[in-house]
């Protein structure tokens, strides 16, 4: 992605044709979403088409969030790589774990009474 230039490449070195957003998502939580589209020409004849899309018809869209938002997506994994990351989820983790059991395995949102 090149948001300065406003296009992607494909992994078969295809450019994207049109780049379009950011729309703001379906959901009211969600980040907004940029759309960078490929043409039938380009997507048609590609060798590794079955891989990247399963639409005969249509061609490729690629959906990402903006430049900042994809900044902090790629340094927050980034970090939950660390070992220091993965030692405080671990604790995070079994309270979830737990937490489900109780609601979905025992019906615990189902409250008797009033």
């Amino acid at each position: 992605m090149d948001y300065d230039l406003r296009q992607v490449t494909c992994p078969q070195g295809q450019v994207s044709q049109g780049w379009h957003g950011p729309y703001p998502s379906s959901s009211p939580t969600a980040a907004p979403l940029i759309v960078a589209r490929f043409t039938r020409g380009q997507c048609q004849p590609c060798p590794a088409r079955a891989q990247c899309t399963t639409s005969r018809e249509s061609t490729r869209t690629a959906g990402f969030p903006p430049r900042e938002l994809r900044y902090l997506q790629l340094r927050v994994r980034a970090e939950q790589q660390t070992p220091e990351w993965k030692t405080r989820y671990a604790v995070r983790s079994g309270v979830e774990g737990t937490a489900n059991e109780f609601a979905h395995g025992h019906g615990m949102r189902h409250c008797r009474y009033r």
